[in-house]
Formats: structure tokens, sequence, C-alpha cells
């Protein structure tokens, strides 16, 4: 018997499951959804709005290239509902689960045909369902479930300015972008803790505040404040957990503290955690190698070469957007700063050149520059040409470095830059008049770094 249009959609639990469709969840893409249902499970647009409550042709405004993207939160409740998304979609669409670990789901019934609608009697209760008490309890319910004095709109124009602030992160001055990070949680933390948010608003609330927590800390770390860095992450990490939500950026950000304060196998079992609680995206890709790169720091080889297979494993299913410029993001530059690391400590400095190379040429195709990353990758290829004997080579790389801003000097490039001038204090360059200059020219850039920002607890 064929199907009719307005047949239930049957979606195989597997659908949920590959990147595609994790990915196109992760970024809000709910035309690529709708593709994906339509690929993998055989449904309409008629079927779609059916099960989603919006109309037909929504649905395919939605599915059209470059078409409207969905925005408002109870649009995502909704279509999350409709689908009967399981509780790792939700939570890679940024929603909070339906159960809680430990609690067996509901049970869903089959559904009927719909030539007509069953009604059945309810079952005794003992509670007569006409008693005034009854409806007032259902009054009372609905009235909490409804009132509010946080509009969608509140929560939607925070989301963005999350969104917009992550963004920025490779192109603004740290400290000047932490005031704003900052500002904003406060904002969130106000709404939190003195208004009447509704339940779904409460958990996006925590979302966001732990995305703006997660990025503060990063920040943090970035301007040489690990105690701070450390605290944020922290919270970020608790905020996540309580919202049902991605902890991969938390996750991240307690890895990255820990590396830079030289807790460095408390940072690759963080890294690790986080990679093992994060859906298939880019931050999965980059928490593999933050392991690698701390396993690897401190001489644990094995480890750092498993963690690279496994970083190189996820990046076979996981594509990363070539504009995205997000503090979250995992651009191919990244991914060679990483891969020149991890070189560099293992002693492979022909495979740091190469990684080198692999940003040069991203960057000369068109990718968009981030000064800190390219900063920190002519520092490693500087460490590279040394770990060849061609000191040469490292004064071309650290003439490159010195048009850095100084706004841009975050501490991770000048902890890059100091641990170059402890390789040019070994005794072989002690009477080496050009290491004696490049010393010098550390020591003056890394005076100057960060000094022209306005202060960061400024609001």
């Amino acid at each position: 018997m064929p199907r009719r249009a307005s047949d239930p959609i049957v979606i195989p639990d597997e659908l949920w499951e590959r990147p595609q469709m994790i990915q196109a969840l992760t970024a809000r893409e709910i035309g690529t959804v709708f593709h994906l249902l339509g690929q993998y499970a055989g449904a309409t647009q008629t079927q779609i709005a059916i099960a989603c409550g919006l109309t037909q042709g929504r649905v395919s405004e939605h599915m059209k290239e470059g078409g409207r993207r969905v925005t408002k939160l109870y649009l995502f409740e909704r279509i999350a509902d409709g689908l009967q998304m399981p509780d790792n979609a939700r939570m890679a669409l940024g929603l909070a689960p339906r159960t809680r670990p430990g609690v067996p789901a509901p049970r869903t019934p089959e559904p009927q045909a719909r030539t007509g609608i069953v009604l059945t009697e309810p079952r005794p209760t003992g509670a007569d369902p006409s008693d005034p008490a009854t409806t007032t309890d259902l009054s009372r319910l609905t009235r909490w479930l409804t009132t509010s004095d946080t509009a969608d709109e509140t929560i939607e124009s925070l989301a963005r300015s999350t969104t917009s602030l992550a963004s920025a992160h490779t192109q603004v001055p740290a400290k000047s972008l932490l005031s704003q990070v900052l500002r904003l949680h406060r904002r969130t933390q106000d709404l939190l803790e003195s208004s009447r948010p509704r339940p779904r608003h409460t958990r996006e609330l925590l979302r966001i505040d732990a995305d703006l927590l997660a990025h503060a800390a990063v920040i943090f770390g970035d301007v040489n404040l690990d105690h701070h860095a450390e605290q944020y992450a922290a919270a970020a990490l608790m905020l996540a957990r309580e919202a049902g939500t991605n902890e991969a950026f938390a996750w991240y950000a307690q890895a990255k503290t820990a590396r830079w304060q030289d807790r460095l196998i408390e940072a690759a079992d963080f890294a690790r955690q986080g990679y093992e609680a994060s859906p298939p995206t880019p931050m999965k890709t980059q928490l593999a190698w933050y392991e690698a790169n701390a396993a690897a720091l401190l001489g644990d080889q094995t480890r750092a070469r498993q963690a690279v297979k496994r970083a190189e494993q996820s990046a076979e299913t996981i594509h990363d957007r070539p504009t995205d410029r997000s503090v979250w993001s995992f651009p191919t530059e990244r991914r060679a700063l990483f891969a020149l690391a991890v070189a560099t400590r293992t002693g492979d400095p022909d495979g740091a050149l190469q990684a080198a190379e692999m940003a040069d040429t991203a960057w000369a195709a068109g990718a968009p520059v981030a000064p800190a990353i390219w900063a920190q990758i002519r520092v490693g290829t500087g460490v590279a040409h040394l770990l060849k004997g061609d000191l040469e080579g490292t004064a071309e790389q650290l003439a490159q470095l010195l048009t850095l801003d100084p706004g841009m000097r975050l501490t991770t490039v000048t902890r890059y830059v100091a641990d170059l001038d402890r390789r040019l204090s070994h005794p072989r360059y002690r009477n080496t008049s050009l290491a004696i200059q490049l010393r010098a020219q550390i020591r003056d850039f890394n005076a100057a770094a960060l000094t022209d920002d306005p202060d960061m607890e400024r609001s």
C-alpha cells in the first residue's frame, strides 16, 4: 500500500548519528536537517510540515539554498519535539535533553491512522475531573509554565551576541573583547537570578552563560590571568551540565588553562574528557590535538601519537567552514599549528616545516588571517629552523613576527616566543652575534605586549 502524504515520518535511529546530521544540528541549519530527512527517511515536505507544526511553504523556504533560517528558540523546540529527536540530537542543536541519565525514556505509542480521531475514556483516578479543585490546579500549573518576564526575543538577542563575540575572537584585541564577554555574562546572570524565566528559557540562559564563561576563560588565559581562567572554566562546565548541553567548550577551556599552567597531565586528561563528551564537531578534533600537544610536552610520545591518530580520524568525518573564525572553530591553519607544535616537541623539524607550509598555503589561498595564530606559526617555524641548525631561517621568521600589533601579542604568543628565547640561550649560541641580537628583539617584543589595551574590567 503506497504511503500517503499525511503518514507519520519513520526516522531511522542511526540517521541522528550521521556526521552530516550532527553537523547540521550543531550549525542550527534546519534546512539541511529537512533535506537529510528527505534523503535518508524518505520524508516529504508535507510530512515534515505536519510533524513540526509548520506550513509546507515554510518548510520549502527553509530547504531552499540560501533560504530562510530558523532563529527563534520556540521554533527549534517545536521542530525537535515534532521530529522526536533523541537527546544527543537535541543537545547538538543546543537544546536540553528530554530525559535525565538513568531515567528510562517515555514510551511513544504507535501512530494511529489519521482516518479519524480515537477518544479513549480516562482510567478512574479517584478525582472527579469536574471538581473545581482539579481545574484550579491545572490553571495554576499552566500559569506557572507560561508566566515569564523574559521574552523569546531577549534570549535570541543574547544568543546572537554570544555567537558574534565568539566570531570576533581572532580579530579583536583580547582585553577589549573580554570586557564585552563579561558584560554579556553579567546580563545573562542577572536574568537567571532576578527574573522569572520559563523552564525552557532557563535552560537556554544556562547554555548561553556556559558558552560565555568558557569564552571568558579562554581570554583570561590569553592575557596571563590563569587563576581567573581556571575558575571561569570550572563554572562553565557546571552550567553546561546543568543545562544538559554540549560540554566540549568548557572542557577545552579547562585543558587550555591547565596546559599554560604546566599542569600537562591534567591538560591531556581534560582534553580527552572533552573529546569523549563532544559530538562530531571541529571542536572534537581540536580536543584530540590538544591532548596530543600536552602529551608531547610531557614527553609521552606514545600517548601523543595515539591522540594524533584520533584527531586525524575525527577530521575525516568533519568539515569545518573555511570562513568560520569563531574561538571554537578549527580551521586548517589552527590544525597546522598543533601539528607543528607536536612535531617540534617530538624532534621532527621537517614535519614541523610541512605543517607551517600547510598554514601558509591556506592563507595564500585567501583564508582569513588570525593574527595570534599567524604569530605562533612564525615562532614555531623559527624553532623548526633552529632545530635544523639554520639560525638565519629563525631570524627571518622573527623579523616577520616583530610586525605584530602589540594588542595582538597574547600570552599564548609571548610564551611561544619565550620558548624560542630559551632555546637561543643554549651554550652553543652564547657567542653568536645573531643569536644575541635575536634575544634582544624578543625582550623588546614581549615588553610591548598588550600595553595599549583598555582595562578589561571597564564596562
